[in-house]
């Protein structure tokens, strides 16, 4: 059987016209992606064959290179195969989001994530003249796009040992902008701050923002924070899948700007990650360039080459200084990305996971019982609500097209996420 991408990760330029300190990517890398080499990668998506298929736009910051994006979507209006419906989505700082790009990404159904840490004194660790002008895009949203602010739109907020004091207040801030989506995470790259006096604080931040999303369900019916609205916690006995992480899998490519094909952009090219683990991973996982022919047949091996890595498997045996993984309660549901192992400066040990990402995992997933009991079962019905959603949008689809045994439209840009984001 011939394995071909489901999603397309696309790093228009190495460039960013900020300078974050917790990014990964290596900063020395600032090309520009070739029309050629974005052709070639919209080619490998279109062709798929796949029903489904979705094209990330990466970097970088990705609206540096909105015109690459503007002749990607004609591309793909113009070349796509009926049958395969093609979603698009943009990660960017938001900073160059102007109107003129904001009605283009929302005429093409883009789902977009909008790296934005919260309040002004959480966003000055990103940027600190950058906080008016994401406010104020907050507030353009709100008025112009308020249906693609509660729905397309995700915020996706970086945590550092630094902003932890400033979590809750940041998550009323951004709902009350009318944001929808709050995806809120602990920074992958080490955190050099991180001591075990913040867990408390972290602990107490959580609880707030699980009082404070229970309020919300009670008045709106939305559970905007991310790590409450997903599936139900599973038993502590339910199986362990083998790979730490999907991307590997073969499903998804990251094309760089050079044409250089990876399987997860957090391992693409020479990264800036002092563990010998990264280039290990590269380097076993690498697929090549995108303008050569195989590159099916090596995504058909990548599993198999992954498998063969520690540090992206055996889950179980993961630890970090809170204990060993085997015996938490919580590893049935615990998401550990392996670049976050890679990142620990000169780290040589696949198992070792970083104490703020431990951290972080068991006070949320804990958070999640917590609010279901507040909601009486709000986080399960939320996560069965999106698999309606799902199951509604392909019977629409079936019936556009003309029955079951019909193809969908030629090209149909989606902005839904996956049910666990």
């Amino acid at each position: 059987m011939v394995t071909m991408p489901t999603k397309v990760a696309v790093m228009l330029s190495g460039r960013c016209n900020l300078s974050c300190a917790y990014c990964y990517l290596d900063r020395s890398r600032g090309t520009t992606m070739r029309w050629e080499t974005l052709a070639s990668a919209l080619k490998v998506a279109i062709g798929s064959g796949a029903e489904r298929v979705g094209v990330e736009f990466t970097g970088g910051e990705p609206l540096l290179e909105v015109d690459l994006i503007r002749r990607a979507v004609d591309f793909v209006a113009h070349h796509g195969p009926a049958g395969t419906a093609v979603s698009f989505s943009v990660t960017t700082n938001g900073t160059l989001l102007s109107p003129e790009v904001l009605a283009l990404l929302f005429a093409h159904d883009f789902a977009v994530r909008v790296s934005f840490d919260g309040v002004a004194a959480a966003q000055g660790q990103r940027g600190r003249e950058t906080f008016p002008t994401l406010d104020r895009l907050l507030d353009r949203l709100h008025l112009e796009f308020p249906v693609q602010l509660s729905e397309s739109v995700t915020v996706a907020v970086t945590l550092v040992a630094a902003t932890i004091p400033h979590m809750a207040e940041s998550v009323r801030y951004l709902v009350g902008k009318g944001v929808g989506k709050i995806a809120l995470g602990p920074r992958l790259t080490w955190d050099p701050d991180w001591r075990e006096a913040f867990r408390d604080e972290l602990g107490r931040q959580v609880g707030e923002i699980v009082e404070f999303s229970a309020e919300h369900w009670r008045r709106t019916g939305a559970v905007p924070v991310g790590f409450l609205a997903r599936p139900p916690l599973r038993d502590r006995t339910a199986s362990v899948g083998k790979m730490l992480c999907g991307a590997f899998d073969g499903s998804m490519i990251c094309v760089e700007p050079d044409g250089r094909v990876s399987a997860c952009p957090l391992f693409a090219g020479p990264p800036e990650m002092t563990s010998p683990l990264a280039r290990s991973v590269a380097r076993r996982t690498a697929l090549g360039m995108i303008s050569d022919g195989g590159l099916a047949q090596r995504l058909a091996t990548l599993r198999r080459r992954a498998s063969a890595l520690r540090v992206l498997t055996n889950g179980p045996a993961k630890r970090s200084s809170y204990g060993s993984c085997v015996g938490c309660r919580f590893l049935a549901d615990c998401d550990v990305c392996p670049a976050s192992i890679c990142h620990i400066p000169g780290n040589r040990d696949p198992d070792l996971v970083p104490d703020f990402i431990c951290a972080f995992n068991q006070i949320t997933l804990g958070a999640r019982e917590r609010f279901d009991e507040l909601t009486g079962g709000a986080t399960s019905a939320a996560w069965y609500e999106e698999v309606r959603k799902a199951l509604r949008q392909v019977g629409e689809a079936i019936k556009r097209s003309g029955g079951p045994g019909s193809r969908p439209p030629r090209v149909r840009p989606e902005s839904r996420r996956s049910i666990r984001d």
